[in-house]
């Protein structure tokens, strides 16, 4: 069954009226135009990502949103990893930003989900030289699979880091994937606390991490 986006609400009981105010505040610093494109199926989540993609869209004219069903553009697909749904891409006028979103970025990771938006925008604070200079010491392709719970400050706090990563650095890809929502992920990566990084799919590092030893660890691979 296609997707039927019309019917998608304009709205999210996730984002309360504060909160909006709040978002709309930060989202008015965006420069350029930046779009959320979802993988969606039928299930419930992914209309719950839906409408928070709309809602989001909604307090900035520099962002727009596109709904796809799988399979529909096998570009994006590759690109957000639309094995895990819902999945939300960042994009840009220059294509697919290295950021993406597995399940509604709620709770604590609205913040990361925003500075992936002012990271696209060209709105983020400009990072120190030393460390952008430790980003390009990243000299190999790194996934980057940041397993959170959106109650977990410390998942936030990396998942920002590693989306700043990826932002400034091509070989990177950074994905937030809230853990609750892929069984079949917990039982494969035995997870048992969050934060949980995975690094090219195969490499496990339990626990928060700064910038500075995130930069670490992904120049070592």
């Amino acid at each position: 069954m296609p997707l039927q986006p019309e019917n998608y609400p304009a709205k999210s009981p996730l984002i309360a009226e504060e909160l909006e105010g709040q978002l709309s505040q930060l989202l008015s610093k965006l420069s350029a135009p930046v779009a959320l494109v979802c993988v969606l199926d039928q299930g419930e989540k992914s209309g719950e990502m839906a409408a928070f993609v709309n809602h989001i869209a909604g307090l900035s004219p520099q962002l727009s949103c596109k709904f796809l069903s799988p399979g529909e553009d096998p570009a994006v697909d590759q690109a957000v990893d639309a094995s895990l749904l819902p999945a939300t891409g960042i994009y840009t006028e220059a294509g697919f930003g290295r950021m993406a979103f597995h399940g509604i970025p709620g709770g604590k990771e609205i913040t990361g989900f925003a500075g992936a938006l002012l990271n696209a925008g060209n709105a983020a604070k400009p990072l120190d030289k030393p460390t952008l200079k430790d980003i390009g010491k990243i000299k190999k392709p790194v996934s980057i699979q940041v397993c959170v719970s959106l109650a977990c400050h410390h998942c936030a706090q990396l998942v920002m880091s590693a989306q700043r990563v990826a932002w400034e650095n091509p070989l990177v890809t950074a994905h937030m994937i809230d853990a609750n929502l892929y069984p079949e992920l917990v039982k494969q990566y035995q997870i048992q606390r969050v934060p949980l990084t995975v690094l090219n799919g195969d490499q496990t590092v339990p626990g928060g991490k700064t910038m500075a030893e995130l930069t670490t660890l992904l120049a070592k691979l």
